[in-house]
């Protein structure tokens, strides 16, 4: 139970003992699941990974008089993080990477943060590129800012919603996301997204290290979208474009660089602490 929410939680456990704890963010368009490749390689690392469904998504029970507000999704994964063995650290994917840096800065047990993607929803452009049409994006900020109270009422199939087949460029992967009862088939109300426009991330004191390591064919959001954000995040920052990776980046070698890069970070975490975990190959996805 976290804030009043049943919440439903993936684990990774490593098989020798446990050098630090990730909690893996998901998106508006996935849950918990869809990063269990990154779950599975954390646990080679040595580290306990968690991955929660949501607020309003997957299989987790939202409590009583739960209204589709994104403002709990960072509030969930910061009291996990208060709550978890430290080293803690961060990982989201797409709106999970924003998730995670809004949860950073409220947690005080936070060591470092990993995004794929850096999406400050309340740009309105970068709102309008995320969904499945540009017109709309441009349409529903109309309507939040006009006439809220209506379009609060209004819930989407997500495949409506989000462009899910720019997920992956695998086509049986793609067919998943898009049916998928608890992905493209799952009704997300539109007051989700509307609190989701109204958080603005006009300065992020993450109060650790930050790691952005971007899909480089992300055919969903391009690098370029999330390099505002990313000017924004205050303290020790890096960014690295992947050589290729689709929107969830588990194409070759784009994993292989993103397993590279985040046990790289992972363990100037733990030197910074005096500890130094165990050494993965990294030369092929987990």
């Amino acid at each position: 139970m976290v804030r009043g929410h049943q919440v439903h939680l993936d684990e990774w456990y490593p098989q020798g003992p446990v050098q630090g704890t990730v909690i893996l963010v998901h998106g508006a368009g996935g849950n918990g699941r869809v990063l269990a490749p990154f779950g599975d390689f954390l646990a080679s690392l040595g580290w306990l990974a968690l991955a929660p469904d949501l607020p309003g998504y997957g299989l987790t029970q939202p409590a009583a008089g739960f209204r589709w507000e994104y403002g709990e999704w960072p509030a969930v994964v910061a009291r996990m993080a208060d709550e978890a063995e430290a080293p803690v650290v961060l990982m989201g994917l797409s709106v999970g990477g924003m998730t995670a840096a809004f949860a950073a800065e409220a947690s005080r047990n936070v060591a470092g943060v990993v995004a794929t993607t850096l999406l400050d929803m309340g740009d309105p452009s970068a709102f309008i590129r995320a969904a499945r049409w540009r017109w709309l994006g441009a349409a529903s900020l109309v309507g939040f800012r006009l006439m809220p109270w209506v379009i609060d009422r209004i819930a989407l199939p997500l495949r409506l919603a989000a462009p899910l087949k720019a997920m992956t460029a695998d086509e049986p992967m793609q067919r998943y996301f898009a049916t998928d009862p608890l992905l493209g088939g799952m009704r997300v109300a539109s007051r989700f997204f509307r609190t989701l426009h109204a958080r603005k991330a006009t300065e992020l004191d993450l109060g650790c290290p930050f790691l952005l390591v971007h899909p480089g064919a992300d055919a969903w959001t391009p690098t370029a979208v999330s390099r505002p954000a990313f000017q924004r995040v205050k303290g020790p920052k890096e960014f690295v474009e992947l050589t290729n990776g689709s929107h969830l980046p588990v194409e070759r070698p784009a994993i292989d660089e993103l397993q590279h890069e985040v046990q790289r970070f992972l363990t100037g975490i733990l030197r910074a602490r005096g500890r130094e975990g165990p050494q993965a190959d990294t030369g092929s996805p987990r």
